[in-house]
């Protein structure tokens, strides 16, 4: 099973999802902000991390990157697919 796959079945409750589509963005805006603001930075990490454990709490299961590290970066992929899936088709 490939990584994409692997993580999609992992996030299949609507919540989860929904909360991911928030943990990560929020989780990756600290590269840019540590820039700014080395401290409102390092607590979006945290920030996003709960917010994403919250949502495996619900759906039940553990987070893909505890199997794999390499999901951290599958991530912002997975939800950008996720978003342009859902836009408008021609």
């Amino acid at each position: 099973m490939g990584l994409y796959s692997h993580y999609d079945g992992a996030h299949s409750h609507p919540l989860n999802r929904a909360l991911h589509m928030i943990a990560i963005p929020v989780g990756f805006s600290s590269i840019v902000v540590v820039w700014f603001h080395w401290v409102i930075a390092l607590l979006l990490i945290p920030a996003a991390f709960a917010l994403a454990w919250l949502g495996h709490l619900i759906e039940g299961n553990q987070p893909a990157f505890l199997t794999d590290p390499a999901h951290v970066f599958v991530a912002p992929l997975w939800m950008a697919r996720k978003i342009f899936k859902a836009g408008p088709r021609n």
